[in-house]
């Protein structure tokens, strides 16, 4: 598996987890360096090997080929130019480096965090749910520092939840400024699109939001949903059910490979196929701490007005 002129060339980190690449070319350096970064948690690139890491060998040819072998060793080959095109190389090492932490009982799930005062809060919800607007509205009007915003790496140690990253960046939908925060307009660009996929992306200390550095325990946990002015703000217990299936869905997708897919190419086609690396001993861990979630006493339902819920988070935090 390893090419015979692989030399080390730098090794890739999502926080604590890592993985050393080995190529022919130094150029695997420019892949690993894109704007690509802010939307992979806790993205870090070092020139020095790290010790007992995974290995990546990765070779520019015109066959287009992944092979996963023993001992936590990985191969990849294609073409540059369609690597670059597609961010390919960087998306299989979240899918490699996925593989390690699930070993350690953490996960990639989609969801939002913040901290205050060392105490975490975890911000669950569907797409459109309201997630950003009240990570944004804590970050800037209550004091909250960001955790992660659209990803979130989430751990479990000694039967308590913890959050350790995620993405540092906020990607908005014009939807989202309509009530809310507008004076994040100016971060749009004029565009003929809807409110729906009209995006900006912007970055914390553009508005100076605090980051959150530390690992932190997770205070509680809060499912949400915003509505506009004048609706009733509603708190109840989050439906048993619903929870298991939804929670399941959001710690497994990562590790099951159905959420991070190495696309090849301008075209974004799918590259070869990889195995899951989930294990029975992965999914009792994802199970726990699944568990801890729906019987933390501070796991509820929450909706109504972006004020009311802002409010009942920050009073019983």
């Amino acid at each position: 598996m390893k090419n015979r002129e692989s030399k080390f060339q730098c090794s890739v980190y999502m926080k604590e987890e890592g993985v050393n690449v080995y190529s022919e070319s130094n150029r695997i350096i420019h892949l690993l360096e894109g704007d690509f970064a802010p939307f992979i948690p806790e993205w870090r690139v070092e020139k020095k090997a790290g010790n007992q890491l995974p290995r990546l060998d990765c070779c520019f040819d015109k066959k287009q080929e992944i092979k996963i072998g023993e001992n936590d060793s990985f191969f990849i080959s294609g073409a540059f130019e369609e690597f670059l095109e597609s961010h390919t190389i960087p998306y299989f090492i979240h899918y490699i480096l996925e593989g390690q932490r699930s070993k350690k009982g953490k996960t990639t799930i989609h969801a939002a965090a913040v901290s205050k005062n060392g105490k975490g809060v975890l911000i669950l919800g569907k797409q459109g749910s309201g997630k950003t607007s009240i990570t944004l509205e804590l970050c800037r009007k209550y004091g909250y520092s960001l955790i992660g915003n659209d990803l979130v790496l989430i751990s479990s140690q000694n039967n308590i939840g913890y959050l350790y990253g995620g993405t540092k960046v906020f990607r908005i939908r014009a939807t989202t400024i309509k009530y809310y925060n507008k004076d994040l307009e100016k971060f749009f660009l004029p565009s003929s699109n809807d409110e729906w996929t009209r995006i900006a992306i912007v970055r914390p200390q553009e508005i100076q939001v605090i980051t959150e550095k530390s690992v932190v325990p997770i205070q509680a946990v809060y499912y949400v949903h915003l509505y506009p002015s004048e609706y009733r703000f509603i708190v109840k217990e989050v439906e048993r059910l619903f929870s298991r299936v939804y929670l399941y869905q959001i710690f497994s997708e990562y590790i099951r490979g159905s959420a991070i897919i190495p696309l090849i190419g301008k075209d974004l086609r799918f590259g070869d196929y990889i195995p899951s690396f989930d294990t029975r001993e992965a999914f009792a861990k994802r199970i726990k701490l699944i568990d801890w979630i729906i019987d933390n006493k501070n796991y509820k339902y929450i909706a109504g007005e972006l004020v009311d819920i802002c409010n009942f988070i920050t009073s019983n935090l």
